[in-house]
């Protein structure tokens, strides 16, 4: 019997278009040790290729806030906020798509 536990779907990637360029989030949520091996944080690191910009990086926190449910840490100044929502969006969807399985 095998009992490998299984990480490889705490992280996906995304396509970020802009002006017809395709570029491309990289999300992965951050984890770290427990007892009985390791724990979603519920923080985020994405690596963004943006189409514009270049490759920049930055975390996100849950701030459970209606006014600013989500605080980004880092990343390169020029990085606009519709890219950041769009990433935003994807965690929040495929957060509750795993509630609901």
């Amino acid at each position: 019997m095998d009992n490998t536990v299984d990480y490889t779907n705490e992280g996906f990637t995304i396509p970020i278009e802009r002006n017809n360029v395709r570029g491309y989030a990289s999300v992965h949520a951050m984890l770290c040790r427990e007892e009985d091996g390791l724990e979603v944080t519920g923080y985020y690191f994405v690596y963004l290729l943006h189409p514009v910009i270049g490759s920049t990086y930055f975390s996100l926190e849950p701030m459970h806030g209606k006014v600013r449910p989500w605080k980004r840490e880092g990343g390169d100044i020029r990085l606009d906020a519709e890219t950041v929502q769009e990433i935003i969006t994807q965690i929040e969807l495929r957060k509750s798509k795993s509630q609901v399985s």
